[in-house]
């Protein structure tokens, strides 16, 4: 049986004259993928289905843009994002149509609750890949309901604690404290089993954490921690996570990896030319299994697209990287043209 080769990264979002440019720099490291994976941080529909009264300015891409991300080999997407819904149901229901026009893959949205958590598969030389997509960052009325559209929404409660110097230090943040919802846990357990009976890898793909704009500097909410253990605890083979715009750690849990923030891809909407972490990640599929997880390091400036680069030029990042998995044990191997992540196992 042939090797699949997989690989993922993070928010994608390009709205740009020439859409090609944002994956131009990186198609040396796409032309060997069999399964591209990226997150879709925006929803493709043209101005006129966008709600009279936006909520805010958010990510849109022209429809005829998608064939660019299709041009460059992307083959599966999440869809399960907080900007999915920003422009009203009915935008994000034209993203939908535009998708399935295109023959895209796609998973963590639909026209209603059972469309939107069903696992998307994609079959490659015989081993089929399934992706369980979900989002704790969103509106709480983007969910899909039974009769509604929107995404798969994993529920998340937040709690502040005081601290014990509270009164002898005034204005010591709090503790925070963050509590899974017991219903979506249970169906996500159960929409994990479904893929593990439907498909030989199972990757779950999480919209969560904390970004800049909340305040944060890429440090770990605690239900990501929890959930991402408890995914693989129900049967995922990876587990990665999107939304914070920066790299967060690689965790080896039981042999499996959990890539807690891949960071930003391209981002149409960002100004500016400041920096931001980034990855690409690699996996090896032999014999229907994850064999092999490995990463490409890379800058995003401004609203990029990423640069990815072999370690030895980006060694910056590998030992950010080091730094921030260390709490975990995480251990790896630094090779000419990635980042190999030890200790895996099928």
């Amino acid at each position: 049986m042939a090797d699949v080769r997989m690989i993922l990264v993070g928010d994608a979002y390009v709205q740009r004259s020439d859409p090609d440019s944002a994956f131009a720099p990186n198609l040396a490291y796409f032309e060997d993928a069999d399964i591209f994976f990226c997150n879709l941080e925006t929803v493709v529909a043209g101005p006129e289905y966008v709600a009279a009264q936006p909520m805010r300015r958010a990510p849109r891409t022209d429809e005829w843009m998608l064939a660019a991300y299709q041009r460059a080999g992307i083959n599966v997407m999440n869809v399960a994002n907080n900007p999915s819904t920003y422009h009203g149901i009915d935008c994000f229901v034209r993203s939908l149509d535009v998708l399935d026009g295109a023959g895209a893959l796609y998973g963590g949205g639909g026209r209603n609750l059972a469309e939107a958590r069903k696992p998307v598969v994609i079959e490659k030389d015989g081993t089929r890949v399934a992706f369980v997509c979900r989002a704790s960052v969103c509106l709480p009325e983007a969910a899909a309901t039974a009769q509604r559209p929107g995404i798969a929404y994993f529920r998340i409660v937040t709690s502040y604690e005081p601290r014990a110097r509270l009164y002898e230090v005034p204005g010591t943040l709090p503790i925070t404290r963050t509590y899974p919802n017991p219903e979506d846990r249970a169906a996500l357990e159960e929409d994990i089993r479904q893929a593990r009976s439907d498909a030989d890898v199972v990757v779950v793909s999480w919209h969560w954490g904390l970004s800049p704009s909340s305040g944060a500097r890429g440090e770990l909410a605690a239900y990501q921690t929890e959930m991402g253990r408890f995914a693989i605890d129900a049967g995922a083979d990876l587990v990665v996570g999107h939304h914070p715009h920066m790299l967060q750690p690689i965790e080896v849990y039981h042999g499996k990896v959990i890539a807690y923030s891949l960071g930003n891809y391209v981002h149409d909407l960002t100004t500016g030319s400041g920096k931001l972490t980034s990855m690409l990640l690699r996996c090896l599929l032999r014999d229907r299994q994850i064999r092999g997880v490995s990463f490409v390091p890379g800058w995003v400036t401004g609203a990029g697209p990423a640069i990815y680069r072999s370690p030895a030029l980006d060694a910056d990042i590998v030992e950010h990287m080091w730094t921030i998995s260390e709490h975990f044990g995480t251990k790896f191997a630094v090779g000419k043209e990635d980042v190999v992540v030890l200790d895996t196992q099928p």
